[in-house]
């Protein structure tokens, strides 16, 4: 893969937005995605703080988005997971069908979900199924996002969250005004399709978790490189937000141009 110095693991709009940047600058990058286009951004029930779209647009119009800018600007996506990462003179990517090598690595891997101790749990509202009974585990914006983005295949939907509601107002607001259910208590166990919880059982056909998400970055633990970049929501901790993440991308495109045009390795990364 020698037609590219710069490698992007991951496709979603920090991604994205980075391999568009460097092409701008007549940069050529490799994107490498185990999934597909968008990453987690698929999930989202609605996106309004882009600036771009006044009423806001689905994950799932969004990530249509994503899609036309890498057929606009040619991207390549390499559709397999890295496994390991190594750094010798270059970055070593490793995955099933071989070793690719090159210069300057994007980590744009977003994040994972932080996972409950039972079985038959979801993480991600595209899993579920078209259901009566839908339990979301969780007080944070994504619970409640994924609420709203399940009113399309689940009749019956309760919001369990153990402590403090963390969701945006406005997401509060709108859950409120679309009759879901929202109660406090603790899921203690499962059994069957009923959730014990401090408050009783509670009666389940699919069974949601959104209790908090961890950076995906352990293919690059222990390297430190001037010419390794963490971007978007594998960097941002809890300010998780696609504005933040496209911000990510274009700076880091204009950064790697400034080091190969300038040989500049000044900033905050």
């Amino acid at each position: 893969m020698a037609e590219a110095k710069v490698a992007i693991i991951g496709a979603g709009p920090a991604g994205i937005s980075a391999a568009v940047q460097l092409k701008r600058y007549k940069i050529n990058s490799i994107i490498f995605e185990k999934r597909k286009i968008g990453g987690l951004v698929e999930n989202a029930h609605r996106i309004e703080n882009t600036m771009l779209f006044p009423n806001g647009i689905s994950g799932k119009e969004f990530v249509k988005i994503l899609e036309d800018y890498v057929k606009k600007y040619n991207l390549k996506i390499v559709y397999e997971e890295v496994k390991k990462v190594n750094k010798a003179d270059n970055f070593i990517l490793k995955t099933k069908k071989g070793n690719y090598e090159f210069e300057y690595l994007i980590i744009a891997t977003g994040t994972r979900p932080k996972k409950l101790p039972f079985r038959g749990i979801k993480y991600h509202v595209t899993e579920i199924n078209p259901c009566k009974k839908l339990l979301i585990i969780g007080g944070g914006d994504i619970a409640f996002d994924y609420a709203l983005s399940a009113r399309k295949i689940c009749k019956d939907i309760t919001i369990l969250y153990r402590s403090n509601i963390k969701a945006l107002p406005v997401l509060v607001d709108e859950v409120n005004g679309k009759g879901i259910r929202v109660i406090k208590g603790e899921i203690k166990s499962i059994e069957d399709n009923i959730a014990i919880t401090t408050i009783g059982k509670l009666q389940f056909d699919e069974i949601l978790a959104a209790i908090g998400r961890v950076p995906n970055v352990e293919i690059v633990e222990g390297i430190a490189s001037s010419k390794m970049f963490v971007i978007g929501d594998a960097k941002n901790g809890i300010y998780r937000q696609t504005s933040l993440a496209i911000a990510d991308g274009v700076k880091v495109g204009m950064k790697i141009w400034r080091m190969m045009r300038y040989g500049d390795t000044e900033g905050d990364w």
